[in-house]
């Protein structure tokens, strides 16, 4: 087998985790590669066109980020309120782009697409790298800390940690899911459309001077609802193929652009079968939806079908059990943490496994998020990051979101530079020195001292 490269912190997934994580690596002094199996960086925020984050974005990389996609013209860095909370940052995909590619490539990251990871390579309880598939066959990388944030826990399954998988009660996970993206809307039709009937509105945001034409809403409108909409045209005759009660909508960066949530596919993300399925059902589901806002929806009658996000939204697979175990309590009860690496207000987003409902629960004040849930157990050399860190099935559904993926994969670099530095285990880095790493780049860490209060 080839050596590709020895590296101090090899990061496995380039979704936003990952991205904001070899980011920090690298500026950190380390030699980062930056390994994902497709050809996007960015994953679900560009790829799959999760452009609103949930949730307030706090300082690190990821704030920069958008900052930077803003001096572009493509993203609202304003604070805006939901009835679950606050959040910030909404952002065009592209812009988020090219935003990632400039600064990942001024860190000094090396970046290698299109490869993935088939094993591991583990000396007793250490990882030492990992082994990768590409075009050119079969290839071993050697890290010092591996940082796994591949968001279905794939490196950390391969070296042995221990995971959960859905509900304790029946194994089912949130279902798959991927916006569509429709052109030429009406948005003043739809908004005043949505205005005449807040009955079946969750949430509707609006710009500050609401205008008449699509410009005046590019990226900051956004709205959920019509339950009873669908029901009505459902008891009518209409084809609604989808197990979902409700719409998602966000205003994107081009007048008229909608981008559309609402498919939803009950299966194991984790299953190959699945996978291809869900591909296939997800596109026939979002030709329904549109078919339905054409006829029911004042705004969409001239209205173009663009595409479907080329990234399939994976909600939930594996939560490795790591050295401290994130509960529903914990989350709910605005808990805070010692060993917090970030505080997080990202509401309880929990899409019903094997339904067609959702919740979205403000958490308050946010809690902390400890970094023992980043160390698994029983594996030395690793961390994991995003979606995959230690936490009940309940909790994922806050620490799943955007901001808080972020502030793990932060969290997750500055721990592992201080390993590399120092030649210690993840595990044995001093929680003070990486919380200080933490605040030299704003972040409030969720300790019992931290008083950033953000609702």
């Amino acid at each position: 087998m080839d050596l590709f490269g020895e590296y101090d912190v090899v990061v496995v997934g380039a979704g936003v985790t990952g991205v904001v994580a070899s980011i920090r690596a690298a500026r950190e002094g380390m030699k980062t590669l930056l390994v994902e199996g497709s050809g996007v960086l960015g994953g679900l925020v560009t790829g799959g066109r999760l452009t609103k984050p949930t949730g307030l974005v706090n300082g690190g990389v990821f704030k920069e980020l958008i900052n930077r996609a803003a001096e572009y013209k493509g993203a609202d860095n304003q604070t805006r309120r939901s009835y679950w909370g606050s959040y910030t940052g909404v952002f065009d995909a592209e812009v988020m782009q090219r935003v990632i590619i400039d600064v990942v490539e001024e860190a000094g990251v090396e970046v290698l697409l299109h490869a993935h990871v088939t094993d591991v390579v583990r000396e007793g309880k250490q990882l030492k790298g990992i082994q990768i598939r590409t075009k050119s066959g079969t290839k071993l990388l050697l890290a010092k800390v591996v940082i796994d944030s591949s968001g279905d826990g794939d490196v950390a399954s391969l070296a042995g940690a221990e995971f959960m998988l859905g509900r304790p009660q029946d194994g089912l996970t949130q279902p798959i899911t991927s916006y569509f993206r429709v052109l030429n809307v009406d948005i003043p039709a739809v908004a005043q459309d949505f205005k005449e009937n807040k009955e079946d509105m969750w949430e509707l945001v609006v710009p500050d001077k609401e205008g008449a034409t699509n410009e005046d809403y590019a990226i900051v409108f956004f709205a959920t609802g019509l339950s009873k909409r669908i029901e009505e045209a459902k008891k009518d005759g209409f084809d609604w193929i989808i197990p979902k009660n409700h719409i998602t909508f966000k205003a994107g960066l081009i007048p008229g652009e909608l981008n559309i949530n609402v498919t939803r596919f009950h299966g194991n993300g984790l299953d190959e079968r699945t996978l291809s399925r869900a591909e296939i059902e997800i596109r026939k589901q979002a030709y329904s939806a549109f078919d339905f806002l054409k006829k029911y929806v004042r705004g969409f009658e001239t209205s173009i079908f663009l595409e479907v996000a080329p990234k399939l939204g994976i909600r939930e697979t594996r939560r490795i059990v790591g050295e401290y175990i994130l509960t529903e309590n914990d989350v709910r009860s605005e808990a805070r943490f010692e060993d917090a690496i970030g505080l997080s207000n990202c509401p309880v987003d929990v899409h019903e496994p094997g339904g067609e409902k959702a919740i979205m629960d403000n958490v308050g004040k946010g809690y902390g998020i400890p970094l023992r849930c980043l160390i698994p157990k029983e594996v030395d050399g690793l961390l994991v990051a995003g979606r995959c860190i230690s936490v009940d099935e309940i909790a994922f559904g806050s620490t799943r979101n955007v901001p808080a993926c972020a502030l793990t994969g932060e969290a997750a670099a500055v721990t592992a530079a201080i390993a590399v530095q120092n030649s210690l285990l993840p595990r044995e880095v001093p929680i003070k020195e990486v919380q200080r790493g933490l605040i030299e780049h704003n972040i409030p860490l969720g300790t019992p001292e931290t008083t950033y209060n953000p609702i």
